[in-house]
This record gives structure tokens, C-alpha cells and sequence, in this order.
């Protein structure tokens, strides 16, 4: 999975890669919706190979955790959600895309689950230890459900702002952390 590294897309080729590595152990991709959508190709060279991966994709119906970094530094959404287009203002503020990326997976040959409760995700879980072909569960959450911060602090670079309140407590907590940051 892809936390606190910024390098999101990895995900699945990185399982691929520890599959590669490790052949006889299983290997899990934790991805969410949109770093899934920026890389997801490597799926067709698993199942070329016949590796086996399996894929546990979090759907929040957008970047729910570079969106929770934005408003947390007081900027706002910016586009971070996969909204459709509001007819009448203009804005990506209309109602939430929905996207089904069981059907891509099988799409690709993997063998798919959705799971919108924790019951479905335990039986899809299960089922996907039995398959021998690779397997992706389209795990439905609720977008904006993340928890604030994350327990951590991250390093996000913002701007000095005088008029903009919410901005300029984001820059002094962003300038009090990095006091207490090891400096390497």
C-alpha cells in the first residue's frame, strides 16, 4: 500500500513485484480509487504471468486522502472528488460519481467481489484465498469518512497567507511540527 510515501500508483505493480519475489506467498494490494485509476496496468501482466494478487480497492469516490490534506491546510476541496459537473453553477460539486470497478477487474480476467458491509469483505476475503486466479474486491466506503489527520502528522508544503485564517493556522502548526522534526 501507498501511505505517507507519496507514491501513489505503485500499488499494484509493487504487489506484482513482491509476488515475483515471493512466489508461494500470498500477496495483497491495498489501493484506493484514485491511485488505482492513475496506474492499474500491471493487473494484465499478473494474469499474463498467472501471479496471483489480490486487490483491495477502498472506493471513497475520489483521492479521500489528498482531499482530507487540503482541507486540512484550509485550502478547501480542489477537484478531489469524482463529482460530475454541475449543470448550473459550473462546479465539480454535483452528485457523486459511481464507478464500478468490480466490472474493470473483470475486464481485465480477475475474479471480483464488492463488499459494502464488513461481513461481504470477511466472505470475500475467504473466497479469494480459495481462487487461484487474480482477484479484485471493489470495497464500497463512504467518501469524507477518513479519519482527520490520520493519527500522524505529514510534511505538505502551504503557503503564508494574511487574509485567508484557516491557511494561516495550517502554515504556524505547519511551522511549530517542524521544530519538532528530526533533521537529517
Amino acid at each position: 500500500m501507498e501511505y505517507a510515501y507519496s507514491c501513489m500508483g505503485y500499488e499494484i505493480a509493487a504487489t506484482l513485484g513482491a509476488k515475483l519475489a515471493e512466489p508461494e506467498r500470498a500477496c495483497y494490494a491495498m489501493v484506493g480509487d484514485g491511485s488505482f485509476l492513475m496506474m492499474h496496468s500491471e493487473i494484465a501482466t499478473a494474469l499474463q504471468e498467472k501471479k496471483k494478487i489480490t486487490v483491495l480497492l477502498f472506493d471513497n469516490c475520489g483521492f479521500g486522502c489528498i482531499n482530507n490534506l487540503q482541507m486540512g491546510k484550509g485550502i478547501g476541496s480542489f477537484a478531489t472528488m469524482f463529482r460530475y459537473r454541475d449543470e448550473t453553477s459550473g462546479r465539480q460539486d454535483g452528485r457523486l460519481m459511481v464507478t464500478d470497478f468490480a466490472m474493470i477487474g473483470k475486464g481485465y480476467g480477475m475474479t471480483t467481489f464488492s463488499a459494502r458491509t464488513k461481513e461481504e469483505l470477511r466472505e470475500a476475503l475467504a473466497e479469494a484465498k480459495k481462487i487461484e486466479n487474480s482477484v479484485l474486491i471493489d470495497i464500497k466506503v463512504l467518501p469524507k469518512s477518513m479519519t482527520e489527520g490520520y493519527e500522524a502528522w505529514w510534511h505538505v508544503g502551504i503557503g503564508d497567507s494574511d487574509t485567508n485564517r484557516k491557511i494561516k493556522e495550517a502554515y504556524q502548526d505547519r511551522i511549530e511540527h517542524l521544530k519538532k522534526a528530526r533533521q537529517y
